[in-house]
């Protein structure tokens, strides 16, 4: 299940309704939810409850203008972009209304179901033998609406409904409950009696998470939310999806609100976000799509700036290391702004004079700095920069260790240079595979110094020394072929 908003045209247009039964789809009913707000939500109603109790339809119907301005706002979201006048669709609907307000006083009568209780709920749940699926539902919607009369609160609704839910034991019963509960759970005040108040946005939105994504035990309850833990059982133990729907609509919420989503550090809020998107992704899509994608990128890019970029690279001694964090971090994150104000940031960092200079730390030694711009330049390969920015840098940095190279004649010293020849081999052995060398030049240069270097007729002896025995003698020679083969020099 994956919760995605709709806006109230898009809503409506899936809902034109042209007979009396189709005010009870799914769709209709969160158009009666969204055109009745300022009614049903004062009186903690549902759309579920107007829909199955007579009461709640008469008790609409003469509370002044509260019915007609929402069959007019559902009109004017249905004809938009057509030709059908508003008032046409307006008599229209005036009258699925007044006969489907009929035909349910008349259902009732004959059904007579009485309001459901944690008493009588097992009985009222069961379903009878010459019931069919459709009187079934409706006899146990009619009880259960009849039932929540009296409560005046989200909680007592909710509350009353995790009681009765508790009789409820077959998919039959449980869809109907989930009906109800689905639409009692999207009000935001429900939602500390449920799974409490947390500090931060991002605290909230994993919580709810787990229970959306079917993850939450019971033992994850919150023990100071008054409903938790009959609420986190029902959930362990059905489907329930327009509950979870319900809870997804409140991650949404919180991902596109202004709240923080840590107390953390700036550095951990950006990787909270970026990490945010891949937790929200459930069967394949992103809990909120389109909405919870632009709402990420806009936290993105409100976080990345010339003031905050500063912090992100607190511990950084150089430009290179500055370059790969930011690199590191363009891969994680998402959205045109953050992704674009961090290329600039590293094709500036990048454009500095004498940057060569500053690529590395102060005082490495010179295999230090040479494996320190190998792996700046795989960095800047792997990136996700533009090519020709990523093509530009690389061949800075292969440069910066090209000079490197030249001024201290690394690889030329190797036949001349202290220790046997073995241990010489093997320190370029293992940059070579470290992939410390940049490709191209440098690291040709680098395998060439090594081939010749196996050719001293000293070599093989030196990097023998020690092995008496013939096997172990074979094992150091697999070996080195091994480290050759992963170094490339043969």
């Amino acid at each position: 299940m994956v919760f995605t908003p709709r806006e109230d045209i898009d809503v409506a247009k899936a809902a034109v309704c042209e007979e009396p039964e189709d005010l009870f789809s799914p769709d209709a009913r969160e158009v009666i939810i969204r055109a009745c707000s300022a009614y049903l939500g004062p009186r903690k109603l549902t759309a579920v409850e107007l829909l199955y109790n007579p009461r709640h339809q008469t008790d609409l119907m003469n509370s002044g203008t509260s019915a007609m301005q929402a069959v007019q706002k559902t009109s004017s979201w249905q004809v938009r972009g057509m030709s059908v006048p508003v008032s046409e669709r307006i008599r229209r609907l005036w009258d699925i209304i007044d006969k489907a307000k009929a035909d349910l006083v008349e259902r009732v009568e004959a059904v007579a179901p009485p309001p459901m209780t944690p008493q009588n709920a097992a009985d009222l749940f069961t379903k009878g033998t010459d019931e069919d699926a459709g009187t079934f539902e409706f006899r146990v919607l009619c009880s259960i609406s009849a039932g929540l009369v009296d409560k005046k609160t989200w909680k007592d609704k909710v509350e009353a409904l995790l009681k009765i839910g508790g009789s409820a034991d077959t998919p039959q019963a449980l869809a109907c409950l989930d009906r109800v509960l689905g639409e009692a759970l999207r009000p935001v005040d429900i939602l500390k009696e449920i799974v409490g108040e947390f500090p931060t946005a991002g605290d909230g939105i994993i919580a709810l998470l787990a229970l959306v994504a079917e993850a939450a035990r019971p033992t994850d309850a919150p023990p100071k939310a008054s409903l938790a833990v009959p609420f986190y059982k029902l959930m362990a133990r059905a489907p329930m999806p327009d509950a979870r729907a319900a809870l997804a609509g409140h991650i949404v919420r919180l991902v596109a609100g202004p709240d923080k989503m840590t107390n953390k550090s700036l550095a951990d809020e950006i990787m909270f976000v970026v990490e945010l998107r891949e937790t929200l992704m459930l069967k394949g899509a992103l809990i909120g799509g389109d909405t919870s994608q632009e709402a990420l990128e806009r936290r993105l890019g409100r976080a990345l700036s010339d003031q905050t970029i500063d912090m992100l690279m607190q511990g950084t001694k150089c430009v290179g290391e500055r370059v790969m964090r930011a690199v590191a971090l363009h891969k994680k994150v998402f959205g045109e702004t953050a992704e674009q104000y961090l290329e600039q940031y590293v094709v500036e960092l990048m454009g500095q004079p004498k940057v060569d200079t500053k690529l590395v730390p102060e005082g490495l030694s010179v295999r230090q700095r040479i494996k320190a711009l190998g792996a700046l330049h795989r960095a800047l390969r792997g990136s996700r920069l533009m090519e020709r920015a990523k093509d530009r840098m690389a061949r800075q940095v292969e440069q910066a260790q090209t000079a490197v190279l030249d001024s201290t004649q690394l690889l030329e010293k190797l036949n001349d240079g202290s220790g046997s020849a073995a241990e010489r081999l093997m320190r370029v052995v293992d940059l070579c595979r470290d992939g410390a060398f940049t490709d191209g030049e440098n690291v040709t240069r680098a395998r060439a110094a090594a081939q010749q270097l196996m050719k001293r007729p000293d070599f093989l002896d030196s990097y023998l020394d020690g092995a008496e025995q013939k096997g172990e003698r074979a094992s150091r020679l697999r070996d080195l072929q091994r480290k050759l083969a992963e170094a490339r020099i043969v």
